[in-house]
């Protein structure tokens, strides 16, 4: 019994220890909270770690966020940059907005470049 819980164990742990965690900063000029962005990459991408520590970092996100107003009503708009340590601009997000899920693709579309 003692065998086949520790082979379901390692089929279960070793896709997840296979997906190397990539650790990101985020630039002094995002205005979206650490917590916000920690949260959705840990939804959506948990690989992906939002660190403070720029000597660990594997790249830079500015996580930028707009508000707009139509007839009484606010919109929050986002907008990711990802950048290399040397702030290179490897990819941007459209500040689009969606609904439902509306942020998800921000995380989903920084999640792929890393990933690929």
């Amino acid at each position: 019994m003692k065998r086949l819980g520790l082979c379901l164990l390692l089929l279960v742990a070793v896709p997840v220890m296979g997906q190397e965690a990539k650790r990101v900063v985020l630039s002094p000029k995002s205005n979206i909270a650490t917590a916000e962005v920690a949260g959705g990459f840990a939804k959506y991408c948990p690989n992906v770690v939002v660190t403070e520590n720029e000597a660990k970092a594997d790249y830079v996100l500015e996580a930028a966020e707009t508000v707009s107003a139509d007839d009484g009503t606010t919109y929050r708009h986002w907008h990711f940059t990802l950048m290399s340590k040397d702030g290179d601009v490897l990819m941007t997000t459209k500040p689009e907005l969606h609904w439902g899920n509306k942020f998800k693709h921000h995380f989903e579309a920084v999640c792929k470049y890393i990933n690929r």
